[in-house]
């Protein structure tokens, strides 16, 4: 009989509804109207309108070319419609609905629309007959497959069927389980695999196999037996691993996207992110007022991102929301509530909380598997291949460890990602959540201190490694292997501190030094620094002491603390120079990184040439030439601020050649910066453009971020003094951004810079807030400080010109005088090029008051001490 004269529209539309597993209320609101229009349409009371027919359309795919006769047929006039065509309208024949013995489902299923899309176009593939879904532990497998199935049902006219494997322990009873679930007469004559090959035949049927893993060996074959029978067959499984059979796809479950560390979320991105809306749906089943808002957002966009978007995990924390609020939740993610947190009474054991699903997966691993899962624990941020065996091969074969490693990553217990600054090599991780499991695991085996010892030592060999070659070709190989295993470099230092390994501890610190110089890691450089400090007695080594001193002196100055930086160099130069150790290299170390403090922090240029020729004669008796390049350098930099330019450039040439024949980046990046500064001073803006270029192409090179700052706002001091201060703004405000971005803390002196952009362009207002910051910055880091000093007489100039700019005569003399007067006590001389936008507001205030009103003026400002001038310049 035509399915048209069996079956009204409403009719249709209530089978495809029940089929699709949705109540009359579900389907309502996914069409946008009320429950008592759909019931009313359902029971032929109502035509649908056209709105809600391509809302159905879409809902039940119907193919575009077929939506004008769907129209047609929920509209009532079908039969106007020839009847060729309607013999072949897929919407037509998909009326009748096909038996299916899928689960039903309690809640939406969150975040899967992709992937629900991707494998139902994997299924819709001609030849792709079995598509298995892997994943970790909590993933959300099952789910998937059911909601795959769901909507691929009228693909399948002989129905779709699930069959859980999980209850079952013996895999003699899968075949008679899927006897079971397909509704067939047991036989007693028949074995049921054969029974099943007979009773499907040529039925264009789907099959889901829920978690095989723990059936695989004998599952497998039965898979494939199947689907060589049953040339319309297709088979959906779910496993933590491949069921490794003929022509099987592979769909790697992922987890929920969630906010990358440290972003900004609001609430129109929040919905971007799967895992904030499972997180809110499941916390609002369990407390009615729950709801995504500006002032908890961020906290569970942070446990979301503990949680690594695993939907179990999710699910089973958001519940606890009716315990605590969102803070406090975050605040107890520790191992042991995250995998014991307690789900559900009505579902199995595994799913209740994640340690039994995890447990699960573990309990199915072989003895030797089992050890290597727990030991592979205390790495942090992953590892490399090569990692594990050179730590692990100890206990078992390279071979082993590979094929262990594999093994673990075919069950889902280990998740692989390639890293485009290792060059694509692959490294391996695990979950969090699995990671927990795992180092608990490690615990109860009672070998955690000695897997960690074994951990601590390839790292330290390796950052070893690293110090002899960073400063040659391989820089930037060396410094991205040691950035990707930051994460392995915290554990280590915890560890260290936490077991009072303090001689590793300063060994590690001097080792990474170099790395947190140039990737601009200040900040986390001094706070491994002062926690080991306030927990160790460092002073029982003085040489790794020292050592570690030398690099924090060096990061200490780049982050804008220059007192510091020199009682750090300081220290370390008297545990050199004392009896106690012998180590040149050390020495001129503790002498190199004394040069800047002393030079510009303190205005002492002598003695910092001084120290920096004891250094070369070191380095080059050692014949260390980085040692001997830095050196010039520093020698080159004072050499031009005594305006000896001829000296300065002789010897920033010899350091610039090198570096370029070490390789060395970054030693090119400083020196290109100094070149270019010198070839300012000479007025040659041309070759300075060229070097500031170079500069900034070798800092970006290797993501120095603090030599990218100087780099660009060196350019736009540049474009200024050509005129371009469009460009010199563009330039300026990047480097400002960089400095924000990265806490660099050493942005006074661009802003100063901006400020005078700004002066120029008659925009006063905005001119001063730049001056302003920029003592105020310098204010933060101390009056004492002879290039800060500069920096605040600089400021007061600026300030002295807004205000002649604004009218305010009398004060912009008082503040030109103050400033002068620090530039006088400092010895300081200001460049001609830094007062080319306020030299003529100056000269207008000057005229306005007459040359002995302005200096009379200027004499009060001349008597307040720096104190006093910063105070009143702050003033409105």
């Amino acid at each position: 009989m035509n399915m048209l004269t069996e079956a009204s529209f409403g009719e249709w539309l209530k089978r495809r509804r029940k089929a699709m597993g949705l109540t009359q209320e579900q389907l309502a609101q996914q069409v946008n109207c009320s429950t008592i229009t759909l019931r009313k349409i359902e029971a032929e009371e109502r035509r649908p309108s056209v709105q809600i027919v391509e809302r159905l359309a879409e809902i039940f795919n119907i193919p575009p070319n077929e939506q004008t006769k769907f129209l047609g047929f929920a509209r009532g006039d079908w039969k106007s419609a020839p009847a060729d065509v309607l013999e072949e309208a897929p919407w037509r024949t998909s009326g009748t609905v096909p038996r299916s013995r899928l689960p039903a489902t309690l809640a939406p299923l969150v975040g899967r629309e992709q992937d629900v899309a991707q494998v139902r176009q994997y299924l819709a593939q001609t030849g792709t007959r079995l598509v298995t879904l892997t994943g970790p532990p909590g993933i959300g497998k099952t789910r998937l497959s059911v909601e795959v199935a769901r909507k691929a049902l009228h693909d399948f006219p002989d129905g779709a069927f699930f069959v859980a494997l999980a209850p079952l322990e013996d895999s003699s009873l899968v075949a008679p389980s899927i006897v079971q679930a397909l509704g067939f007469e047991e036989t007693k004559n028949q074995p049921s695999l054969e029974h099943i090959k007979d009773g499907i035949k040529d039925k264009q049927m789907l099959l889901v196999l829920d978690n095989v893993e723990h059936l695989i060996e004998d599952t497998a074959p039965l898979v494939s037996d199947l689907l060589l029978a049953c040339p319309r067959l297709e088979i959906l499984t779910t496993s933590r691993e491949a069921l490794r059979v003929p022509g099987e796809w592979l769909y790697s479950v992922p987890t929920l996207d969630v906010p990358k560390e440290g972003s900004s979320i609001d609430m129109e991105t929040a919905s971007k992110f799967p895992a904030l809306t499972l997180f809110a749906e499941r916390a609002r089943a369990v407390r009615s007022d729950f709801v995504l808002k500006d002032d908890n957002i961020q906290t569970v966009a942070r446990i979301c991102a503990q949680l690594d978007g695993l939907p179990l995990a999710i699910e089973l924390i958001a519940a606890r929301i009716r315990l605590m609020s969102p803070q406090s939740l975050l605040s107890h993610l520790s191992d042991q509530f995250v995998l014991w947190a307690d789900g559900m009474r009505a579902v199995s054991a595994r799913q209740k909380t994640l340690h039994g699903a995890i447990a699960w997966s573990y309990n199915l691993l072989s003895p030797e598997e089992q050890k290597l899962f727990a030991y592979l624990s205390v790495f942090s941020g992953g590892f490399t291949l090569d990692a594990a065996k050179a730590i692990f091969s100890r206990i078992v074969t390279d071979n082993s460890v590979s094929n262990l490693i594999i093994s673990l990553l075919d069950k889902s217990l280990l998740q692989r990602t390639f890293d485009h600054e290792s060059h694509d090599e692959p490294r391996f991780s695990m979950l969090v959540t699995i990671q927990q499991f795992a180092r608990d695991c490690l615990r109860q085996m009672d070998e955690e201190v000695k897997v960690r010892d074994w951990h601590l030592k390839y790292f330290l060999d390796l950052a070893q490694q690293a110090d002899k070659q960073i400063h040659g070709p391989d820089q930037m190989e060396w410094l991205d292997r040691l950035e990707i295993e930051h994460d392995n470099y915290r554990a280590t230092l915890d560890g260290c501190i936490f077991s009072g390994q303090t001689e590793a501890a300063l060994q590690l610190i001097g080792k990474l030094s170099w790395l947190w110089l140039v990737r601009s890691h200040f900040t986390e450089a001094l706070h491994w620094f002062d926690k080991l400090r306030v927990s160790l007695d460092v002073t029982h080594y003085p040489t790794a002491y020292a050592m570690a001193l030398n690099g924090m002196s060096s990061i200490t100055y780049a982050h804008a603390d220059y007192l510091t930086a020199r009682a750090m160099a300081e220290n370390s130069l008297s545990i050199f120079q004392s009896e106690e150790v012998e180590d040149e290299i050390g020495l001129a170390g503790a002498l190199f990184a004394l040069v800047m403090p002393v030079a510009w922090g303190g205005g002492d240029i002598v003695r910092a040439e001084a120290y920096s020729k004891q250094a070369v004669t070191i380095y080059q008796a050692r014949g260390d030439n980085w040692g001997e390049a830095m050196g010039l350098f520093r020698l080159g930099v004072m050499a031009r601020w005594r305006k000896d330019y001829g000296r300065s450039q002789l010897l920033l040439e010899d350091s610039l050649a090198i570096f370029h024949d070490l390789g060395d980046r970054f030693g090119q990046g400083r020196v290109y910066v100094d070149l270019a500064r010198l070839f300012v001073d000479l007025g040659d803006c041309d070759q300075a453009r060229k070097m500031f270029e170079q500069s900034l192409i070798q800092h970006r090179q290797l993501r120095d971020q603090s030599g990218v700052l100087v780099s660009l706002a060196e350019l736009g001091i540049l474009c200024r003094v050509e005129g371009d201060y469009n460009q010199a703004e563009v330039f300026i405000e990047e480097a400002l951004s960089i400095g924000r971005e990265f806490s660099l803390g050493d942005d006074f002196i661009p802003q100063f810079y901006l400020g005078c952009v700004m002066l120029h362009r008659g925009d006063y207002g905005v001119a001063k807030r730049w001056f302003l910051e920029s003592i105020k910055n310098c204010q933060r880091l101390s009056l004492q400080l002879w290039g800060a000093q500069i920096s605040i007489g600089d400021g007061l100039v600026g300030l002295a010109a807004v205000a002649a700019g604004l009218n305010q005569y009398e004060r912009a003399a008082k503040l030109d005088g103050a400033g002068q007067a620090i530039f006088d006590t400092v010895a300081f001389k200001v460049p001609s090029n830094d007062r080319i936008e306020i030299e003529p507001f100056l000269q207008i205030a000057r005229e306005q008051l007459g040359d002995e009103g302005f200096e009379a003026l200027a004499a009060e400002g001349r008597a307040m001490t720096m104190e006093q001038a910063v105070a009143f310049a702050l003033e409105d």
